[in-house]
């Protein structure tokens, strides 16, 4: 199907959508599942969907036949993980919570557990090695990433076993590591330079070789984007190296990168009025809907948003919170009150983080198919609300 048509198409469906709602665009989901899925033609790399980007049950549902599996970080997650995935693919877990009630569960749902620290591992390993394939998560202390709320190797991470330390218990007292079949690292946050997992191979080869001769799987974690003005080969040259010298299984656990161009986010104007100046646009959504524009800073993508135009406005949420704020945008066109407002590039960390905050309603859910129709999926209630609020007519006790 020509993109340009479809796109005709969500435009004017993304018109008819009521508001605030995420609709997510199957076209452009299937699009990133080929790039996905091309990671794992002849074999080359499996690829797990990271459900803590992105977990509505009916798009991941149309993404089970494109990918290897799920990876999980919580109890819950890896529960719908194997609901969705059953036998058809694996599930991937790891988490720095790994909690001592759950870990009965997690060996049960999961095929393969990579333990945080070296704490978890003598803790749990007994547990886990009756059931599944076990590894460790590496922090290799390599730090690409500028801001350290985003950085796994920051400074003092609670995220991995440092590389150094690890080599000390590899070097002299190997039997601790007894069970361990395979490691899991992550460095990188929404990087499109794929260089920079080539030089995290590089690294771990010349500070860990003596435990990647023992190991039969690596999961190389996720955070990269693969598009089109991405070059790939460093990717696969870190791929092959590491198979071609140890002989590894290799898996990989996009998120973003799968869903984040497929969602939207779409809200309407309900006041406007100036404020020191500036015109402010009181949107029917909050940042409480897409929380990293507040957690983080982050200034999403605005459809119809240009740098010169000629009509600027301050785009604020509707809640009490001062800091609900999205930014500041121009456009060529004025708004007006009942103006749609969409923004792109909404599909990650979004619907997952999104709450009541104020008792606003969450957005209603859309799936926008290829021939451009709206269907609405999934529409929340006062009952919803209530029954977070511990509602007895509504609370599960």
């Amino acid at each position: 199907m020509d993109y340009v048509v479809s796109a005709t198409k969500r435009t004017k469906a993304l018109e008819t959508a009521s508001t605030p709602s995420y609709v997510y665009d199957e076209l452009t989901l299937d699009q990133s599942l080929g790039v996905a899925d091309s990671l794992r033609k002849n074999g080359v790399t499996k690829v797990l969907f990271s459900l803590k980007a992105f977990a509505f049950v009916d798009i991941l549902r149309r993404a089970c036949g494109q990918i290897d599996g799920f990876a999980a970080s919580s109890l819950f997650e890896a529960r719908l993980a194997r609901e969705l995935i059953r036998g058809l693919g694996t599930v991937h877990f790891t988490s720095p919570g790994l909690c001592k009630n759950e870990i009965e569960k997690i060996a049960e749902l999961c095929d393969y557990v990579s333990c945080n620290s070296l704490s978890q591992w003598e803790r749990f390993k007994d547990i886990l090695t009756s059931r599944a394939a076990c590894g460790l998560r590496v922090n290799p202390k390599l730090s690409f990433v500028k801001d350290a709320r985003y950085d796994p190797c920051r400074k003092h991470s609670k995220l991995g076993i440092p590389v150094d330390q690890l080599t000390v218990v590899m070097e002299s007292i190997p039997n601790l590591l007894e069970g361990v079949s395979g490691l899991h690292f992550h460095t990188n946050c929404d990087s499109d330079d794929l260089s920079q997992m080539l030089a995290t191979v590089q690294h771990l080869d010349v500070h860990m070789w003596r435990l990647l001769k023992h190991v039969s799987w690596i999961n190389v974690g996720g955070g990269y984007l693969f598009n089109n003005s991405v070059s790939v080969e460093p990717f696969y040259e870190a791929i092959q190296f590491l198979r071609s010298k140890y002989g590894v299984e290799i898996f990989i656990e996009p998120g973003a990168m799968i869903i984040d161009r497929a969602g939207f986010l779409v809200s309407s104007v309900v006041d406007l009025f100036t404020s020191d100046g500036k015109t402010i646009a009181v949107l029917d959504t909050t940042v409480n809907h897409m929380p990293e524009v507040f957690e983080y800073g982050y200034e999403p993508d605005v459809v119809g948003s240009v740098d010169e135009g000629g009509f600027e406005y301050i785009l604020v949420g509707c809640s009490c919170l001062a800091g609900d704020v999205f930014g500041e945008y121009a456009f060529n066109d004025p708004l007006e009150i009942g103006s749609k407002v969409v923004f792109e590039n909404a599909g990650a960390y979004s619907f997952v983080k999104a709450h009541m905050f104020n008792g606003i309603n969450l957005p209603t859910i859309y799936a926008l198919t290829e021939s451009g129709e709206l269907v609405l999926k999934k529409q929340f209630t006062y009952d919803d609300f209530a029954a977070r609020c511990g509602a007895h007519s509504y609370a599960t006790v």
